[in-house]
């Protein structure tokens, strides 16, 4: 049966393993962070215990889509090596957190391991070969697979990017900035005239994020949005295969989030007592934000450097046989 007439529990499956990898698997530390916030080495270890489980839930979840994608494309079972040197890979990167390890270059090692792993696990749980990535033979021999793998590449490139953003605002901007008056200095700036209290209200309160971040991400975000519609016909080209259609949904949705988390701080001017955004507010804006405009910027350079045509590389007949997954 061709891709694009899939039966829709197929297409559901393809659909969540996207969404799930992107949204659920991805931002599980920070809904995590937020929803049980700890204190402590007791708390850390117990709040990093909680990662790990949902995770691993996430995971289970995303190996029954596969196979059901599996089933979907008529073909064997396929790549369960792949994936679960992934899930390996991903858990293992988990369980190394649960150690206090403060280090950018760490970091950035942990960040890109954590994103390649989480690609190549997405890519063989919607039944693709991610060596077609290096291996022009095998795109070749399996020119499926390619067409999903190939699709995918801008949303780990934005993932990436977003994990480094959530360690960078942790190493490089104030986040214990003050964001309201503690009772004590509250009662001492009553005392002042009123032209004395805007002053110093002004001066002691701030985000940590500058606003003019936000208000640029802003006029960005369509701006990416009208390239790739209009300039390059991305929303035509990639709605043939399941798993094309569901990472154009995705790019949309990230690019949408990240355009909606930018407005919602536009009523704060992030100076002065009173007028400063939540912690958890700055926090998602940021990164939703840093995610929609790298996504857009990198399914731009994508397409202009590794895009093939459709009928070349997405919608020919399966040969699996041709190349063997593990």
């Amino acid at each position: 049966m061709p891709e694009s007439a899939a039966p829709p529990r197929a297409d559901r499956a393809v659909f969540g393993v996207v969404f799930l990898m992107l949204f659920a698997f991805s931002y599980s530390e920070q809904l995590v962070s937020e929803l049980f916030p700890s204190s402590g080495d007791d708390g850390h270890m117990a709040w990093r215990i909680t990662v790990i489980a949902v995770d691993a839930v996430v995971l289970g979840v995303v190996g029954l889509m596969k196979r059901a994608v599996t089933r979907a494309d008529g073909d064997v079972p396929r790549l369960w090596g792949w994936w679960w040197t992934g899930v390996v890979i991903l858990i293992g990167v988990d369980a190394l957190r649960l150690i206090h390890l403060e280090s950018i270059r760490v970091d950035v090692l942990t960040a890109t391991v954590y994103a390649a792993a989480m690609g190549a696990t997405m890519a063989v749980s919607l039944n693709a070969d991610p060596l077609t990535l290096f291996s022009s033979a095998r795109r070749v021999a399996l020119p499926v697979d390619w067409a999903r793998v190939r699709a995918i590449v801008p949303l780990v490139v934005g993932a990436w990017l977003c994990y480094l953003a959530a360690s960078a605002y942790v190493d490089f901007f104030d986040v214990d900035t003050a964001r309201a008056l503690d009772p004590a200095i509250e009662a001492q700036v009553s005392d002042l005239t009123v032209s004395e209290q805007m002053s110093v209200l002004s001066q002691l309160c701030q985000g940590a994020i500058s606003p003019v971040f936000f208000q640029q991400v802003v006029g960005v975000i369509p701006v990416l949005l009208l390239a790739l519609g209009v300039e390059f016909n991305y929303f035509r080209r990639t709605l043939t295969d399941a798993a094309q259609r569901a990472v154009t949904a995705a790019t949309v949705t990230v690019l949408a989030a990240g355009l909606v988390g930018a407005l919602s701080t536009l009523p704060w001017d992030g100076q002065g007592c009173g007028d400063v955004l939540s912690g958890w507010h700055e926090y998602f804006a940021f990164l939703l934000a840093v995610q929609a405009v790298f996504t857009g910027l990198a399914t731009l350079v994508w397409l202009l450097v590794a895009s093939t045509p459709d009928d070349a590389a997405g919608t020919g007949p399966v040969n699996r046989d041709a190349a063997a997954g593990g």
